[in-house]
């Protein structure tokens, strides 16, 4: 049971940290890294292994491209909370032009909040030489992989931990406390976090397919060629071959999990009806194992993709996140209405053509978010990360994606990253909370919001009006203009 108690505090602080840290760079204090250098050198020493791990700006005042080392085993790290690509090529461009990869055999770039989904490999690699290399997939870290890392501790080391990650967010409040003393304070923060309502139930079921028989079906009736990756595409399968095709649903050891009464929609095609059961959704929302609530937050994020589905929002097959398509064939803008404390729109999809050649596609650009769940203080949130996705057919990812997002980010104010923050929680909101006999599935709510006293929503909503955010957007009034 203290195992348990333990991995959920880890997470609770986690979760509290980087919304911190988040809080503290949408104000512009981007150097809360500093203050965080010294406070996760335990924490590094013991996931890590690194005894003789040190804070560099200590052996040397602002140490020119990294923070922490240890030139015994041969490892570094650069603290920062900036996720951006060219975060992590200005680093490696700096542990190169100085030969660090004398000392260190390895570069950690540790991101304070939660890295992006990919980042350009060969961009990275344009930077290296023979003599050092560097994966973007297991040299850029987060808190996320922290956590990870010291699951796989022993528990008195996962107990030090805590203790430090406790320290960690005392420093965190305190730098946020003493900064406020020295800069204008908004008088209220709004976050990330979407309060959400869960739905009351969740049916399960055993399923009786046979994947064999179903791959075989598939070539036949849905001219399916290849192999399946994974037993949901399998039961997708399944469900395609019985004309189902909602998405709302999540398979976990051979059982089907859905907040939408199996008995009662096309679901039951492929379990065994006599194993039909409704769950409260509280006995996995509350539930000490790891493995009940993140089946959870894995069919929370499916009901979400179902939802959005309707409202022409797309998943994306490997990473997951979502983007904005366009509503009709051959539409080349697409913009959203929604309210602040005026109307407004939002462009959130829109065709480029080439400066040289008119008539040819550049890029496709679509806003794009990542929705994760979990659980604070007893409440459920859903966090929005904003940002935009490049295709060179409206769908598949362009070779230079990463570049025009790089670009787009340098163009951002903090305040445009929060309003798409706010519309993203807008349009949530007004895609859900949709009523299936007597019970109502997923809702999305009001994002979570911390008062300080004042006028600071006014001041936020009356951004929404006079700040185009990206690209194009307009208010009512000025479009009407």
């Amino acid at each position: 049971m203290r195992q348990l108690d333990v991995e959920n505090e880890l997470r609770d602080l986690v979760s509290r940290i980087v919304l911190q840290v988040e809080l503290a760079t949408a104000q512009g204090r981007t150097d809360i890294n500093l203050a965080l250098e010294d406070a996760f050198i335990p924490i590094l020493k013991s996931v890590f292994n690194l005894p003789h791990l040190i804070n560099l700006n200590r052996k040397q005042k602002n140490f020119p491209g990294i923070d922490l080392g240890d030139d015994h085993d041969r490892i570094a790290f650069q603290v920062t909370s900036t996720t951006a690509l060219e975060k992590v090529k200005s680093t490696v461009t700096q542990f190169m032009s100085r030969s660090y990869y004398n000392t260190f055999d390895e570069l950690y770039v540790l991101m304070l909040v939660r890295k992006q989904a990919t980042y350009s490999q060969s961009a990275v690699d344009a930077l290296l030489t023979p003599d050092f290399s560097f994966d973007c997939k297991k040299h850029i870290i987060d808190l996320s992989d922290i956590l990870r890392m010291v699951g796989g501790l022993r528990l008195a080391a996962q107990e030090r931990v805590l203790t430090e990650f406790k320290h960690i967010l005392g420093e965190v409040d305190a730098f946020n406390s003493i900064r406020a003393e020295t800069i204008e304070a908004p008088t209220a923060i709004t976050t990330n976090l979407q309060q959400i309502r869960l739905p009351d139930a969740i049916y399960v079921a055993e399923l009786t397919i046979n994947d064999k028989e179903v791959i075989a079906r598939a070539k036949q009736e849905l001219n399916y060629r290849g192999y399946a990756k994974s037993r949901r595409s399998v039961v997708k399968m399944a469900l395609l071959l019985n004309d189902v095709l909602t998405d709302a649903w999540i398979c976990h050891d051979n059982k089907l999990f859905s907040f939408t009464d199996i008995q009662a929609s096309g679901l039951i095609s492929i379990v065994d009806e006599g194993t039909i059961e409704r769950l409260d959704v509280v006995d996995l929302a509350d539930s000490d194992e790891l493995d009940n609530v993140n089946i959870l937050k894995q069919l929370l994020w499916a009901e979400t993709r179902q939802m959005l589905k309707g409202r022409n929002v797309r998943s994306h097959p490997k990473d997951s996140f979502f983007f904005f398509v366009p509503n009709e064939d051959r539409q080349e803008l697409r913009k959203e209405s929604w309210v602040g404390k005026a109307s407004a729109s939002r462009s959130v999809y829109a065709v480029k053509y080439q400066k040289k050649d008119p008539e040819k596609v550049l890029y496709h650009q679509h806003l794009s978010f990542d929705v994760t769940f979990s659980k604070l203080g007893g409440e459920w949130f859903a966090q929005i990360v904003p940002s935009w996705y490049y295709t060179y057919d409206g769908f598949n990812r362009s070779y230079w994606h990463e570049k025009y997002l790089s670009k787009q980010k340098r163009l951002e104010l903090n305040l445009s990253v929060r309003n798409a923050v706010r519309f993203i929680a807008y349009f949530l909101a007004n895609s859900s909370g949709e009523q299936v006999g007597d019970e109502t599935l997923l809702e999305f709510g009001t994002l979570l919001q911390f008062d300080v006293g004042g006028e600071a929503d006014e001041a936020l909503d009356e951004g929404d009006v006079s700040i185009a955010d990206y690209d194009d957007d307009a208010t009512d009034e000025e479009e009407a203009a």
